[in-house]
């Protein structure tokens, strides 16, 4: 019995220990990941650049994970110029099936938290912030009418927010922010609602590139019935002509057998010597080429 408990008590220990090891690493990556964020934050806080190119390249990543290709279903940094002759410069445009596009803003009018106050007072500050910001940049886009711009288009912008939570802080301090915006012609779009626009604009890609395939299916069928049809033609005229062939194959037999193969025979009946050799039996052909079974497959001729 002392033998099983101390067993007991080791294997105890063993699990104990890599247990406090496995919470211990588990400590650590925590603290790293709070320390990489507080990095991140202020790396972006008071940096318009870096929130830019954050934004940019979360929206990148929102686009290819939909399944879009750059260069071919969306362009980065295009510019253009409106009818007042100034250059605008949107971040993203997606290319729609049928030669349509809409432009992505990914500019992130986000605010980050300060260091003076409690937690809360902290919190409100950011949704505040952050809600007067987004409201800004609303009314910002809706001055540049990229969709004036950039046509066809639908009647809409997208303003790309990098994260769900930062929509969610503002629409707690500005409830209207949404249907304020889209009476803008500004969509306010996060990661998952932009991957599922994206998604359906891939599929109408794949939809039209299908419609494309099957009319080039068609237009190669027309054709290869077509050449069949002269390789129809064809294959019918050598039939006719091996045919015609036989036929004066069959007539030289026929006359070489009756007008001069019956007078050579007689050789043998007058003991000639013909040193081994015999005269060859000449039958006639009896196969006739096969004729074609699908006769309209068969190229009309003059």
């Amino acid at each position: 019995f002392q033998e099983h408990v101390a067993a007991l008590e080791k294997t105890r220990s063993e699990e104990t220990g890599g247990l406090r090891e496995q919470l211990a690493a588990l400590m650590a990556a925590s603290s790293a990941t709070r320390d990489e964020a507080r990095k991140l934050t202020e790396a972006l806080r008071g940096n318009t650049g870096r929130r830019g190119r954050w934004g940019e390249q979360t929206c990148r990543n929102v686009l290819e994970a939909a399944g879009m290709a750059g260069r071919f279903d969306f362009t980065e940094q295009t510019s253009s110029a409106d009818d007042e002759g100034h250059q605008n410069r949107p971040d993203f445009i997606v290319r729609l099936p049928g030669g349509g596009m809409f432009v992505i803003d990914a500019k992130v009018p986000l605010a980050f938290e300060d260091d003076d106050g409690d937690e809360e007072a902290r919190a409100r500050s950011v949704g505040l912030r952050t809600a007067a910001s987004l409201k800004t940049h609303v009314r910002q886009l809706s001055s540049k009418a990229y969709q004036d711009q950039f046509k066809p288009s639908p009647d809409f912008v997208v303003l790309f927010v990098p994260g769900d939570s930062f929509l969610a802080t503002a629409l707690d301090h500005a409830p209207d922010l949404l249907s304020d915006a889209m009476e803008s012609r500004v969509v306010i779009a996060t990661p998952s609602t932009l991957f599922a626009l994206c998604k359906a604009v891939a599929y109408g890609w794949r939809a039209e590139e299908q419609a494309a395939n099957a009319d080039k299916v068609a237009a190669l069928g027309r054709e290869l019935y077509k050449r069949l049809s002269v390789m129809g033609g064809h294959a019918s005229a050598v039939g006719r002509a091996l045919d015609q062939a036989v036929g004066k194959y069959n007539q030289f037999v026929g006359s070489l057998e009756s007008q001069v193969m019956v007078s050579a025979r007689r050789f043998e009946d007058l003991q000639v010597d013909h040193e081994g050799k015999t005269l060859p039996n000449l039958t006639p052909v009896e196969t006739a080429p096969r004729v074609l079974s699908r006769p309209e497959l068969i190229a009309a001729k003059d």
